[in-house]
C-alpha cells in the first residue's frame, strides 16, 4: 500500500509552496488508494510554536486535505530517536563528537577563506573508548555524528530521473544534538522507516538531504522509500516565491477570497502536463501522476489562479457560494448576478453592498457632474424614482424618448442611479433586485448633489 507523509515545521504559517507539497501527497495517496500521513516536524524547539501548528492544521482543513493518520509530533518521539541513535552507536556507525562550537566555527571560517565547502574534520571519528570515557568524565558536551558510508549514492527520482551523489558528498553529519534532540535528517529518516513510508514527495530544495537519509536507511538495514522532488515556485523575477512577490501563505490567499477548490486545483496542475486546467477534486485524483510533473522550477501565476477561482465560483451552486460568504441561502440570486463581475469572494462583497445601501461612489457622481445638461439629468432621475415596475428595458425606452443624452450616457446614468457605481453586474438583473428604497435614496442624494447648479 502507498503511504506518503506531509511533514511541515510549525515555525511559521503554511507557505503556498508547502501547501503544494501537501496537495501532491494527498492526491498521490488518493489516486493509489493509499494513506496520507500528517507529521509535525517540531524538533526546532526554539522556533516551533503551537499557534503555527494550529494555523497549519486549519489551512489543511480548509484545503480539504484530511489525513488518514496523525498528526504525529516529533517532539513527542524524542525517546524513539535516542533509542535508534543508540543502535547506530552500538553498531559503530555513529560516534560522540566533543568538538566545541568555537573549533567548528574556526574550521568553517577557514574553509570559506579557501572558498571550499565546509566539512567536518572528523577529529573525533576514531577516538579510543578510553579517550571518550575521559572526556565524558570531564563533563564535556557532545553530539552524535553518523559515520558516512563513504560510498556513492544513486537512486531514481520519480520526477528528476536518475540521480547520483559522489562518495564524498555526505559528511559525518550530526544525528543527535548536545541537548539530546534529534537533527532534522535523522528524525525524518527514522520516522519514514517506522511509519512505513513508501514514497517521499517533497520540494527539490530537499534533494541534497536525500543521500543522508538513504544512508541512514541502509545503516538500519532497510530499503529506502521512493523519492519524488517536485519543482519550486518562483516569483516574476525568477527568484523563490517570497513576501516581496505579494501573498505567499495559504492563509493570505484565503483572506483574498480564493476558494479552497481553486487553490487545490492550481497547486495540483502547475508544473504539470494536463489535458484540462480547470478540474474538480475527483478529476484531480483520477488523473494524478507524479511522472507528469516537470523538474524545472515553475512561475507562480497569480492571474491563472484568479482565472481558476472565477471558474470555480461560476461552477458552484449560488446558494452554496452565498453560504461560503456567510450569507443566507436566500441571497443566492444576488450572488449569481454579482459573481460574473468578480474573481474572488473579496471582490464580490462590495458588489453585494449594492443591495444593502443607497451609497453612490464618487467616481459615478463625478461622471454625472461632467454631463452638460444638469436639468435633464435631474428630470430623468425623478422619472427613475417614480418607476413602479421591474422591467429595465421598458424603463430605458421610456427615458430615451425625448432625452438628448446619448444611449451610452443614458445607460451610465441608469447604472449610477441603480447601483451607485460606473461598473458592475447587468442592469436588467440589478434593477429587478435592488430594493426600491435604496434606489430612491441614491437618487435623492444625486438630486441634492446637483441642486446648486440647477438653481443657479
Amino acid at each position: 500500500m502507498v503511504r506518503v507523509r506531509f511533514a511541515p515545521s510549525p515555525t511559521g504559517n503554511l507557505h503556498v509552496g508547502n501547501g503544494r507539497t501537501a496537495v501532491l501527497n494527498y492526491l498521490f495517496a488518493r489516486h493509489n488508494r493509499g494513506r496520507f500521513i500528517l507529521r509535525i516536524e517540531d524538533t526546532d524547539l526554539e522556533r516551533s510554536e503551537t499557534l503555527f501548528e494550529d494555523a497549519i492544521l486549519d489551512d489543511l482543513r480548509w484545503l480539504g486535505l484530511t489525513p488518514d493518520e496523525g498528526p504525529y509530533r516529533q517532539s513527542e518521539r524524542l525517546d524513539i530517536y535516542r533509542t535508534y541513535a543508540g543502535k547506530l552507536l552500538d553498531k559503530g556507525l555513529a560516534y560522540k563528537c566533543f568538538c566545541s562550537k568555537e573549533e567548528l566555527e574556526k574550521a568553517r571560517a577557514h574553509a570559506q577563506l579557501l572558498k571550499i565547502p565546509p566539512r567536518y574534520s572528523r577529529n573525533c571519528r576514531n577516538l579510543s573508548a578510553e579517550t571518550v570515557r575521559g572526556l565524558e568524565a570531564r563533563g564535556l558536551p557532545f553530539v552524535l555524528r553518523f559515520k558516512s558510508l563513504e560510498r556513492k549514492i544513486a537512486f531514481r527520482d520519480v520526477i528528476h530521473g536518475e540521480m547520483e551523489f559522489p562518495a564524498d558528498h555526505v559528511d559525518d553529519f550530526i544525528i543527535m544534538r548536545a541537548d539530546g534532540v534529534a537533527s532534522y535528517n535523522f528524525a525524518a529518516a527514522v520516522d519514514d522507516l517506522l511509519m512505513d513510508v513508501t514514497h517521499v514527495v517533497r520540494g527539490s530544495d530537499h534533494l541534497s538531504n536525500t543521500p543522508k537519509q538513504i544512508m541512514l536507511f541502509l545503516a538500519f538495514g532497510h530499503e529506502p522509500p521512493a523519492y519524488a522532488h517536485h519543482s519550486l515556485l518562483m516569483g516574476g523575477d525568477r527568484k523563490p516565491l517570497s513576501k516581496r512577490h505579494g501573498a505567499t501563505t495559504v492563509a493570505e490567499f484565503r483572506a483574498l477570497g480564493i476558494l479552497p477548490e481553486a487553490m487545490m486545483n492550481y497547486l495540483a496542475i502547475i508544473g504539470r502536463k494536463t489535458e484540462s486546467e480547470f478540474m474538480g477534486s475527483d478529476s484531480l485524483r483520477e488523473t494524478f501522476s507524479l511522472e507528469s510533473f516537470s523538474s524545472s522550477d515553475v512561475l507562480f501565476d497569480m492571474e491563472k489562479l484568479l482565472w481558476l477561482n472565477k471558474e470555480h465560483m461560476r461552477a458552484m451552486d449560488p446558494g452554496a457560494l452565498a453560504e461560503r460568504m456567510g450569507l443566507p441561502e436566500t441571497d443566492r440570486e444576488k450572488v449569481a448576478i454579482v459573481r460574473e463581475n468578480a474573481r474572488t469572494l473579496s471582490e464580490m462583497r462590495p458588489l453585494l453592498a449594492i443591495f444593502d445601501s443607497g451609497d453612490v461612489e464618487e467616481e459615478g457622481a463625478s461622471f454625472l457632474s461632467s454631463l452638460k445638461d444638469k436639468r435633464q439629468i435631474a428630470a430623468l432621475l425623478a422619472r427613475i424614482a417614480e418607476g413602479n415596475h421591474n422591467d429595465f428595458e421598458r424603463l430605458f425606452k421610456e427615458l430615451e424618448e425625448g432625452s438628448t443624452l446619448s444611449k451610452k450616457e443614458l445607460f451610465m446614468l441608469l447604472r449610477i442611479a441603480i447601483s451607485g457605481r460606473k461598473k458592475g453586474p447587468p442592469l436588467k438583473d440589478l434593477y429587478r433586485l435592488v430594493p426600491k428604497d435604496h434606489l430612491r435614496e441614491r437618487i435623492a442624494w444625486l438630486e441634492q448633489r446637483f441642486s446648486a447648479p440647477l438653481d443657479a
